[in-house]
C-alpha cells in the first residue's frame, strides 16, 4: 500500500456537542439574534458548528433556536453540519432551562457545552478538552484588570479584590452527562439560578471540575463594540473565503 493512502485511526465519536443559541442578543443592538450576525462571511453560530464538525470525537450537535428562527437555524445547520447528526430544540425562558433542554436530548455519556456567542472555538481547543483525563473540565482565563467591591446602595468603593483567586469562566466545558443532569435537577429542586454550569456542578453535586488554561482570544460577543472587535479578530483567525471548505 502506498504511503499517501495511509490514514491515522480516527477516535470513536463519543461526545454530544450542546450549543446554546437561544438568546435574542438584546444587548447587541443588532436587528436579529446576534448568533446570525456574519463574521468573516459566515453566521457567528457557524464557527462553533465548524469546529465541532471537524472534531472527530463529536457524534452529534444539539442546538437551541430562538422562537421564530427555527427555520433560519435549520438552514445553517444543513449548510454547515456536513452530514453530522443534529437536533434543533426550543430555547428555554432562561439559559439554565435552555441548557437542561439540550442535555435531556443528548445521546452520549459525555457532553461538551458551548455557546454560539463564542465564535473563536477551535478543533485544538475541543480536542484538548475532550481528551483531558478529568471527567468534568472547562476553560478559565486569568483576569487582567483590577477589581473592587462596591456597596450596591451607596456606590462607594469598599475594597479591592485579588485577581489571584478570581478567573474568567469560559466555554466550552465538558461534563459527564449524568453529573450535569444531576446538577440541573438539584438546582431546579432548590430554586437555585446559575448563569454557567461548572460552578453549578461543584455546588450541587460536589464533583470536581478541572480548570484548563483559557485564552484572551476566546471572547464572548455581547455588545455592539464586540462585533467590531470580533470581525477584526476573525479576519486574522480565518481569512475570508477560506472556510468554504467547511460546508
Amino acid at each position: 500500500m502506498s504511503l499517501h493512502r495511509l490514514t491515522r485511526p480516527q477516535p470513536e465519536p463519543q461526545v454530544s456537542f450542546l450549543l446554546l443559541s437561544g438568546g435574542v442578543g438584546s444587548r447587541s443592538n443588532h436587528h436579529e439574534p446576534k448568533q446570525f450576525y456574519k463574521l468573516a462571511g459566515h453566521p457567528m453560530i457557524a464557527h462553533s458548528i465548524i469546529a465541532a464538525v471537524r472534531t472527530p470525537h463529536v457524534a452529534e450537535i444539539i442546538v437551541n433556536a430562538p422562537a421564530g428562527f427555527e427555520e433560519r437555524t435549520r438552514e445553517i445547520m444543513d449548510a454547515y453540519c456536513a452530514g453530522l447528526p443534529y437536533k434543533i430544540l426550543p430555547a428555554g425562558e432562561t439559559r439554565q432551562e435552555s441548557c437542561e433542554t439540550l442535555l435531556a436530548a443528548a445521546q452520549k455519556d459525555v457532553v461538551v457545552l458551548h455557546e454560539a456567542a463564542r465564535p473563536f472555538i477551535s478543533v485544538d481547543m475541543l480536542t484538548d478538552l475532550i481528551t483531558c483525563d478529568a471527567e468534568n473540565a472547562g476553560y478559565c482565563h486569568a483576569i487582567a484588570f483590577s477589581m473592587c467591591r462596591i456597596d450596591p446602595e451607596t456606590r462607594q468603593v469598599m475594597r479591592g479584590v485579588s485577581r489571584d483567586k478570581v478567573f474568567d469562566i469560559q466555554l466550552p466545558q465538558k461534563f459527564a452527562r449524568a453529573t450535569l443532569t444531576d446538577a440541573h435537577a438539584k438546582a431546579r429542586e432548590e430554586a437555585k439560578v446559575y448563569n454557567e454550569d461548572s460552578v453549578m456542578v461543584v455546588e450541587m453535586t460536589k464533583k470536581p471540575v478541572l480548570s484548563l488554561e483559557g485564552t484572551s482570544r476566546n471572547r464572548k460577543v455581547t455588545t455592539p463594540e464586540d462585533f467590531i472587535i470580533a470581525e477584526g479578530m476573525m479576519k486574522d483567525f480565518h481569512s475570508k473565503g477560506k472556510v468554504t471548505a467547511y460546508v
